[in-house]
């Protein structure tokens, strides 16, 4: 059992998607501020999603909007989740990146994956059964480039000689490459392999407590040091739904409607386990869900206790703003956290003021 000491970290994940109550323009400026207010508020990360042609998420790019958060805030750490790399120029990518990690001075982490929506894909005109091919090339010039000065790579899609890459990042190494794993065992063993981070979703904690394990002995076996491992881990962490409220039956109320209207638009994949393709949502299931810490802040403290006795895992990512939450429960929700949750498994030293 894993000892509860105060080293855990909290983020935030933004898909930003745009419900009928708001308009693009709302749902992105209010993402901004509370990112900006996350940072304020002592919240160590700030995810973005990417995605295009689809509702549910409007940043067609996330290195823009990650430096337009970079440019508003001091100290939160600031994550792409995912960049979906074969849609775009590897180098292109990589220069984008580089770019925010020096306007956030150092504050970068790169979370990369296919993408695996059909419809993005086909809007931009490339092959949807070549995503994972281009991913591999891609992920291999993406990450010579963030660490040399120069590519060179030659592949199926991409042909690159003895290119300058600029700018470089503040990051000596680059940025810390993170992967995104749900159900695939396969996924984990080879972010281990390679030596990047991960950031999971959509499995049980102890699925997650599985996969942990499997990570640390494949990349140990794969002659990675255990500092390294240890670091990997570390910054790795677990996207779940979260919402806060002065009472459990309020935050549960509050969370359903923007939740429900999400899931009946996101029709295309299931969601972490508990949602079906189904447009009716089994709200009641999804609220006892190992993914789910929606209540007040005495109940999200016990569902985390559980979450860190079972999964060992330091790091969690929070779904507040689900569905276009309004903006002022949102940014109640994150202030219950800060204030009335975060104390007990953060150091104060640690909380930014």
């Amino acid at each position: 059992m894993a000892i509860l000491g105060k080293d855990m970290t909290f983020g935030l994940f933004f898909l930003n998607s745009v419900a009928p109550w708001k308009t693009d323009a709302e749902e992105l400026r209010d993402g901004l501020e509370q990112i900006k207010v996350a940072d304020k508020l002592g919240f160590h990360t700030a995810w973005i999603a990417e995605h295009n042609a689809r509702a549910y998420g409007v940043v067609s790019s996330t290195s823009v909007y990650l430096a337009a958060a970079a440019a508003q805030t001091s100290n939160i750490m600031l994550g792409s989740a995912v960049s979906r790399i074969p849609l775009h120029h590897p180098l292109q990518i990589a220069e984008d990146m580089a770019l925010v990690d020096v306007i956030s001075n150092g504050r970068l982490y790169l979370g990369v994956g296919k993408g695996y929506d059909q419809l993005e894909y086909e809007a931009y005109n490339i092959n949807f059964e070549e995503r994972h091919e281009r991913y591999l090339e891609s992920l291999d010039i993406i990450t010579t480039a963030l660490k040399n000065h120069k590519v060179t790579y030659s592949g199926k899609f991409y042909d690159i000689k003895d290119i300058p890459v600029y700018p470089r990042p503040v990051q000596p190494s680059g940025p810390p490459i993170f992967v995104m794993v749900s159900g695939n065992d396969a996924s984990m063993i080879n972010a281990a392999k390679q030596g990047h981070s991960f950031v999971l979703g959509g499995i049980t904690n102890e699925d997650t407590k599985h996969k942990i394990d499997l990570y640390k002995k494949t990349a140990l076996e794969s002659g990675l040091t255990h500092e390294y491992v240890t670091d990997a881990v570390a910054r790795s962490g677990k996207l779940l739904f979260c919402y806060v409220a002065e009472t459990t039956e309020q935050a549960q109320e509050e969370y359903r409607r923007g939740l429900e209207w999400y899931m009946s638009e996101r029709d295309n994949r299931p969601t972490f386990g508990v949602i079906t393709r189904e447009r009716n949502v089994d709200y009641e299931r999804f609220l006892t869900s190992d993914n789910t810490l929606v209540g007040s802040p005495e109940k999200v403290i016990e569902d985390i206790k559980r979450y860190k006795e079972v999964t060992g895992l330091n790091n969690i990512i929070l779904w507040m703003n689900i569905g276009g939450q309004p903006q002022k429960q949102v940014l109640k929700s994150m202030e219950l956290f800060a204030e009335k949750v975060m104390p007990h498994f953060v150091e104060e030293k640690s909380l930014v003021k």
